[in-house]
């Protein structure tokens, strides 16, 4: 009876140390220090240990993860196509758009790396759960997101040096833009982000916003929410910003054509500031589309050039 009993102590026991499907060894008190843990941007937290199997469903947050000192066994295939990995360092579990879970799953990997802004990342989670697959869902769309998403990579990974050279200095570089430029400017700029088949307004809800703000620029966008569902060269012409800063998304080269056709080649186009005064450029997709990860000091000094380059020497 006593073994009896005692046996399904042991089982008790080790159940209650199974996380998403995988045991974890339990220690006594003092004996080795607790894994460190994740937790996603809905509050999903998840213990890992260093070397941890993880395939990573979207190109920043593989080379958020590797730059934390961490590997990958799967990727999508933006990683690669963006020179993050090559594709024999990692195998192919589908585009980020369209994930393949049965290649997921085949990897039995420890965690999962998805998007928190992407629905059909959102919708493996019921599959990845019932499999008891680790997972975390992130959104990064500040330095300040990529700081914290970093802090937690690298404690798993354990890589303090890493954080120190890809985080820390990064934000004295983005500290030293901020502290030259002036006060109380009152500068305005439109944001727009242009597709093969039209454009919209921006606010600061993507990186490139963000940093215009708080290089103290006013987003005429935030004043004039109508512009953000009715865009019209006659309403930009209404507002006539300083600065006109253009996005593009998917195939910029029919991006660019859509707005010389339907914006440049408007006869009230000419009678903006920003185009009298030079002061409407395209950003880099480099910098502002993908997210900069250890290069936002230089998406910070590259707008701080554009917009004052009396004070930064363009």
């Amino acid at each position: 009876m006593k073994k009896a009993l005692s046996l399904l102590f042991v089982l008790i026991l080790s159940l209650s140390f199974v996380s998403c499907g995988r045991s974890t060894v339990s220690h006594s008190p003092g004996s080795e220090p607790a894994l460190p843990s994740v937790t996603d941007a809905l509050g999903n937290t998840v213990s890992l240990p260093l070397n941890a199997r993880v395939v990573s469903c979207y190109a920043s947050f593989t080379d958020c993860w590797l730059l934390s000192g961490g590997s990958v066994v799967g990727v999508t295939d933006d990683a690669v196509e963006e020179g993050i990995v090559s594709s024999d360092q990692a195998l192919s579990v589908g585009s980020v758009k369209h994930v393949n879970l049965e290649q997921v799953l085949s990897l039995n990997p420890d965690y999962v790396i998805l998007s928190a802004d992407l629905a059909a990342h959102l919708q493996l989670e019921a599959a990845l759960k019932a499999a008891r697959i680790c997972y975390g869902y992130f959104r990064v769309d500040t330095f300040g997101d990529y700081r914290d998403l970093m802090k937690q990579f690298c404690a798993v990974n354990g890589g303090r040096d890493r954080y120190d050279t890809y985080v820390t200095d990064v934000e004295t570089q983005i500290r030293s833009v901020l502290n030259r430029i002036p006060e109380n400017t009152e500068s305005s700029v439109l944001l727009l982000r242009v597709y093969s088949t039209g454009m919209k307004a921006k606010t600061d809800d993507n990186l490139a916003g963000q940093i215009l703000k708080e290089l103290g620029l006013r987003n005429v966008a935030d004043e004039t929410p109508s512009l953000l569902e009715d865009l019209s060269v006659e309403k930009i012409l209404l507002e006539d910003p300083d600065y006109i800063v253009f996005l593009t998304m998917g195939d910029e080269v029919a991006a660019m054509a859509f707005l010389q056709q339907n914006v440049e080649n408007h006869p009230a186009w000419t009678g903006l500031s920003a185009v009298k005064n030079e002061t409407c450029f395209l950003l880099p997709k480099d910098l502002f589309h993908y997210k900069p990860n250890e290069r936002w000091g230089e998406s910070y000094e590259y707008l701080a050039k554009r917009i004052y380059p009396e004070i930064f020497g363009e």
